[in-house]
């Protein structure tokens, strides 16, 4: 599906056109969405470990994400995620790459909704309170989410090294 962004005002898009039934203003909700939006609908699932612990199904991608592809020619394959392009919603995964007629290594492109997020990148901590407050919304206790979220920290975090690595790949990206 090819998406051809139209020249819509931001003030004229409405949030409301989500929720609508009618198939052709929810293309259009996600076809002109502004790039604060698009980002909150570039979103994966989680895996069962980290879904089974703090009781969330998906979370949007960030760079540095490591994820599993569930679909397509690439299925099975895992990689960090390099570089996220909200204009196309589109993510780019170290180790899905093809050679080009020209010869060249290019990466790529694979939507959202066929990758499995099996660690998450927890370095920034609006992401931690993003996480604390969407387990608030489940009526889990305070002090159980301290735990729950102490313990995703531990065991389902991306590594520095590793996220170093990332970094490099995606200031090269661009």
């Amino acid at each position: 599906m090819v998406l051809k962004i139209k020249n819509i005002d931001y003030k004229d898009w409405s949030s409301s056109w989500k929720s609508s039934k009618n198939s052709r203003k929810q293309r259009k909700y996600i076809i002109n969405a502004p790039l604060h939006i698009r980002g909150k609908i570039i979103s994966s699932m989680l895996s069962k470990d980290i879904k089974n612990l703090i009781k969330i199904n998906s979370l949007p991608l960030r760079v540095g994400d490591y994820v599993k592809v569930l679909r397509g020619k690439y299925r099975n394959t895992e990689g960090f995620v390099i570089y996220i392009d909200r204009k196309r919603y589109k993510v780019y995964i170290d180790n899905i790459k093809f050679t080009n007629k020209a010869n060249r290594e290019v990466y790529r492109p694979i939507h959202s909704s066929k990758l499995l997020i099996l660690r998450l990148n927890l370095k920034d901590k609006k992401r931690i309170e993003i996480i604390k407050r969407k387990m608030k919304s489940k009526n889990i206790e305070e002090n159980k989410i301290e735990e729950l979220v102490n313990q995703l920290v531990n065991n389902f975090s991306v590594k520095e090294d590793e996220l170093a690595k990332v970094t490099e790949l995606n200031k090269k990206f661009k």
